[in-house]
C-alpha cells in the first residue's frame, strides 16, 4: 500500500474547553533515513516556491518514508481547520500503488502549509476589495528547516493561528461536522445567523476559519476593528481594556468593504461632500425643497451638505485615508444603533457616541482641548493627533461574545456563500434579506 491513501471519512476528534488538541504525528530523519539522492530533481517544477525549496536544497529529493508518512498524517487532521484532506493529497497517491514522487509530495506540503500560513483561496477571488494586511511566511525555508529537523507536524501545526478565537471556532467545526450545532444565542443584540442546521453551520465556520488564516498574526496593538457583519467596533490600545460600540455599516447591496487604512486627524463639523452616484440617483430627483431643508447645494461640480445639526456625517468624522473613500463618522440618526441590523449605509461606518470616542482619542495626545474647541467654532476644522490609528474592516459571521461563545450572523453580504463554495464545500439556502428605505448619509 502506498504511503498516502485516501483520507478517511471519519476522524478522531477531541475537544477539550473549546479547543481543539491537534494529533500530530513527528517523526526523526536519521542517517538511515536519508531520501535517495538523484541530480537535478524538482528543477522541471513550475511552482515558484517548490523550485526555491530544492534549490535551498540543493535540488536533492527530500522525502524519507518517516516523512511521509507524518505529513500524511498531518494533512489527514485538515478538518479542523475547516479544510478537506483530499485537497491537499500529493498527485499520484493512490492506494495500493508506489509512493508518488518526490516533488509532488513537496508541492502537497507547501500548498498546505500556504492554507495554514496565508489561506486556501486568494481573498481577491471572492472580495472585489481587499486591502487587509496579510500573513506572510517563507514556506520555501519553511519546509527546508522543518525536514532537517524532521519535525515536518511540527513545523505545519505553527503555522495556523493560535489565538483564542481560531481554536474556538475550530473546535465549533468539529462539533457541526458531528452534529451538534451550536446554539441560538446573539451577543450584544447582534443578530444570529438564519440557519440553525450543523451543515450550514460548519460550513460558514470552515469560511470564517479561512478568513482569520488570512490575516497578519501580529495585527497593530493600537488599532480600530470594526465587525462589518454584525456592526460592532473595538478600540484596542495597549494597557488598557477594550472599547466596544456599535456602528452602521453598508447595506447588502453597497457593502462596506474589507480594508485596512489609518487616520491621524479628527474633523470637526465636517461637511458631507455626496459621492455623484448618491447625488444623482438618491438625492437630486427630490428637487430644490429637498436640497433647501438638508443644507445642501452644489460646491464646484460637487453636490454637499453643509456642516451642522442636519449634516449625516454628524459632529466629528474620523478621516481614514483609503482610495475607497471609507471611513467612520457621527451621524444625526441616532436611533439606528437601537436597530437589530444595523447594514443601513452607503459603505462607511457610523459609528455610536462617536463624539466621546474622538474626545478620548484626541486626549491620547494632548489633543482634547483642541478638539473641543473645533467642535464648538461655528465652521470645519481639522485636528491632528500626532498618532496614527489604524482601522481594520473585518467580515467575521463567527465570532466570539464576551462571554467566549461562538455566535454565527447573517451572511448579509453573501461573502459566506462565495467562499464557501471557493474552498469546495456546497451551496446554503440563501437567507431573504430586507433592504432598508429611505438612506440618508454615506
Amino acid at each position: 500500500m502506498s504511503t498516502f491513501s485516501k483520507a478517511p471519512s471519519q476522524l478522531t476528534r477531541r475537544q477539550s474547553l473549546g479547543i481543539v488538541a491537534f494529533a500530530l504525528t513527528t517523526a526523526g530523519c536519521s542517517p538511515s533515513q536519508q531520501p535517495s539522492s538523484g541530480p537535478s530533481v524538482g528543477q522541471t517544477l513550475a511552482d515558484a516556491t517548490a523550485r526555491r525549496f530544492y534549490q535551498l536544497r540543493g535540488w536533492q529529493a527530500a522525502w524519507t518514508p518517516a516523512l511521509r508518512e507524518s505529513l500524511q498524517g498531518v494533512i489527514a487532521e485538515a478538518r479542523t481547520h475547516g479544510l478537506r484532506p483530499a485537497a491537499f493529497q500529493p498527485k499520484g497517491a493512490a492506494e495500493n500503488g508506489p509512493p508518488p514522487a518526490d516533488e509532488n509530495i513537496t508541492v502537497a506540503a507547501l500548498a498546505y502549509a500556504k492554507a495554514l500560513s496565508m489561506g486556501a483561496i486568494d481573498p481577491h477571488r471572492v472580495e472585489s476589495i481587499f486591502t487587509l494586511e496579510r500573513n506572510s511566511v517563507d514556506l520555501g525555508a519553511g519546509l527546508e528547516g522543518a525536514l532537517q529537523r524532521g519535525d515536518i507536524a511540527g513545523w505545519l501545526a505553527s503555522l495556523a493561528p493560535a489565538d483564542q478565537e481560531y481554536q474556538a471556532l475550530s473546535a465549533a467545526y468539529v462539533a457541526a461536522l458531528a452534529q451538534t450545532g451550536l446554539p441560538a444565542a446573539p451577543a450584544r443584540d447582534a443578530p444570529i445567523g438564519s440557519s440553525m442546521a450543523p451543515a450550514d453551520q460548519a460550513r460558514q465556520l470552515a469560511a470564517n476559519l479561512e478568513r482569520r488564516r488570512w490575516l497578519s498574526r501580529t495585527p497593530p496593538i493600537h488599532r480600530i476593528d470594526v465587525n462589518t457583519a454584525v456592526a460592532f467596533f473595538d478600540y484596542l490600545k495597549p494597557d488598557a481594556p477594550i472599547l466596544a460600540g456599535r456602528t452602521v455599516v453598508g447595506r447588502a447591496k453597497q457593502p462596506t468593504p474589507s480594508i485596512q487604512a489609518a487616520f491621524h486627524r479628527l474633523i470637526a463639523n465636517p461637511p458631507w461632500r455626496v459621492p455623484q452616484d448618491i447625488a444623482e440617483k438618491e438625492i437630486l430627483p427630490k428637487g430644490r425643497g429637498y436640497l433647501a431643508r438638508e443644507h445642501m447645494r452644489f460646491v464646484g461640480d460637487r453636490l454637499e451638505q453643509a456642516p451642522g445639526p442636519k449634516s449625516a456625517l454628524g459632529r466629528v468624522k474620523f478621516d481614514v485615508e483609503d482610495p475607497y473613500d471609507i471611513y467612520l463618522h457621527d451621524t444625526p440618526s441616532k436611533a439606528l444603533f437601537r436597530a437589530h441590523d444595523r447594514h443601513r449605509s452607503h459603505g462607511c461606518v457610523r459609528v455610536e457616541d462617536a463624539v466621546t470616542l474622538a474626545r478620548g482619542i484626541a486626549a491620547e495626545t494632548d489633543k482634547a482641548d483642541a478638539f473641543d474647541q473645533a467642535l464648538g467654532s461655528a465652521g470645519t476644522r481639522e485636528v491632528e493627533l500626532d498618532q496614527s490609528i489604524p482601522v481594520r474592516m473585518l467580515y467575521h459571521t463567527a465570532y466570539l461574545d464576551p462571554d467566549g461563545r461562538v455566535l454565527l450572523a447573517p451572511d448579509v453580504y453573501g461573502a459566506d456563500d462565495k467562499l464557501a463554495a471557493a474552498l469546495g464545500f456546497g451551496q446554503a439556502a440563501a437567507a431573504q434579506l430586507q433592504e432598508p428605505g429611505v438612506l440618508l448619509g454615506p
